[in-house]
């Protein structure tokens, strides 16, 4: 049983990772459909917003339960800005999806980081 713990971690930060993407192509999406060329301001901003407050190398990066509410923000905003792009059916998709993702990750534990460089031990 133990066995499959590392694999359902390791998908569980796949579907995380994904979600991140999912999120800034939802962005850019509903971002082309509303202002052209403009649209790409969208994303921008919302990187911008994760790597300064979420992403877990960040020097301002929020504690939970703070951190977890700011997801669900993020996320909620994406799979919105997948309904105004026109695409409900993958907003009815990507939404639940990237919530469970954001509280799940908290249960199988975030990855761990190493500086970069580093060599792991022999």
């Amino acid at each position: 049983m133990d066995a499959m713990r590392p694999l359902g971690r390791t998908l569980m930060l796949l579907v995380r990772f994904l979600s991140e993407i999912g999120a800034l192509a939802a962005f850019t999406l509903w971002g082309f459909s509303e202002a052209g060329w403009f649209g790409v301001l969208p994303p921008l901003a919302a990187a911008a917003a994760w790597d300064r407050y979420v992403a877990p190398r960040s020097e301002q990066r929020l504690a939970d339960p703070l951190r977890l509410i700011a997801e669900l923000v993020y996320f909620g905003l994406a799979t919105a800005a997948l309904g105004a792009a026109n695409a409900p059916t993958l907003a009815l998709v990507y939404g639940p999806l990237a919530m469970i993702g954001a509280v799940a990750v908290r249960y199988v534990g975030e990855p761990e980081l190493r500086e970069p460089g580093a060599k792991p031990a022999a």
